[in-house]
């Protein structure tokens, strides 16, 4: 019984780890350029807070790409995009 279970947690584990790594963005200029674009356009002023945390995090982001450290790059594009859908 315990085999069944461990085998069961086992090949659950290992397929929702893909997934999970599929919803980090990409660090590359495509997607610095993009998250960046959506930032600038969010002209709205009452969100103009989440802008600004937007492009701190592009920024991160643009620093992150250039020491080589993408998965810090990925994150920082990650809470970017987070900030230009916040309500």
């Amino acid at each position: 019984m315990f085999k069944t279970i461990f085998a069961a947690t086992a090949v659950i584990a290992s397929l929702s780890a893909p997934a999970f790594a599929a919803g980090m963005m990409t660090c590359d200029d495509a997607s610095i350029m993009k998250t960046e674009a959506m930032a600038k356009g969010m002209t709205d002023p009452m969100k103009k807070d989440s802008m600004m945390m937007a492009m701190k995090e592009v920024d991160s982001a643009k620093m992150a790409m250039k020491d080589g450290k993408t998965d810090d790059c990925s994150m920082h594009l990650d809470n970017a995009m987070k900030a230009t859908q916040a309500k």
